[in-house]
């Protein structure tokens, strides 16, 4: 759970790099040999200090049983198979339910000794060769990444109006399905227009 939202991220990599520090690795893949620009180097960027504001509460044991179940709709009552109980059993492990299952798993998160994330970085090859094209580390401000999750969920909770994507990402109005109904493209339309009127009137 991160401000109240119940997020699901899948990390592509994991591993402890010389130094002892758990990295966080994500791959990316690019059709063009060159690293993405700004605007979708930022979504890759956000992307990855959520997964470690995601990872990181669940190994500190924040992340609560009741909230898991609520949010994708469980049956912690559910009975175990005879299969899965046998299976539990032969782990020294006395379980019948679901819910049994999941309050283990969520004790042995929080009682392990995995760390929290040290190192975030997101390394790009070419979709076609597999080559490598570079790698980027990216940093990590909690409170910043927060700001940026809570400016993002309010529109999804219906909090704030939708906003336009920065002029380099315009090419993905092209498979928009509001494209006829953007205010945010008609208003650009429209002072591209008076712009280039009032440069023949100069």
């Amino acid at each position: 759970m991160l401000e109240g939202v119940f997020l699901v991220g899948v990390i592509d990599e994991l591993h402890y790099s010389h130094k002892g520090e758990l990295v966080l690795s994500e791959l990316k893949t690019r059709g063009l040999r060159s690293l993405p620009g700004r605007a979708q180097e930022r979504s890759h960027h956000f992307q990855v200090r959520l997964y470690k504001l995601l990872f990181d509460s669940m190994v500190r044991g924040l992340l609560e049983r009741d909230a898991f179940v609520q949010s994708l709709n469980l049956r912690p009552e559910q009975p175990l198979g005879s299969g899965v109980m046998e299976h539990a059993q032969k782990l020294g492990l006395h379980v019948h339910t679901f819910g049994g299952v999941l309050e283990l798993a969520l004790m042995t998160l929080s009682y392990s000794e995995l760390p929290a994330i040290d190192v975030l970085k997101i390394e790009y090859c070419h979709q076609g060769s597999s080559d490598a094209i570079g790698t980027r580390e990216v940093s990590f401000d909690e409170a910043g990444v927060r700001a940026e999750l809570r400016n993002h969920l309010s529109y999804w909770i219906g909090q704030r109006e939708p906003r336009g994507v920065d002029i380099e990402e315009a090419w993905k109005c092209r498979s928009c399905s509001f494209e006829e109904h953007c205010e945010w493209r008609r208003e650009r339309a429209e002072n591209a227009t008076a712009s280039n009127q009032t440069k023949r009137f100069k």
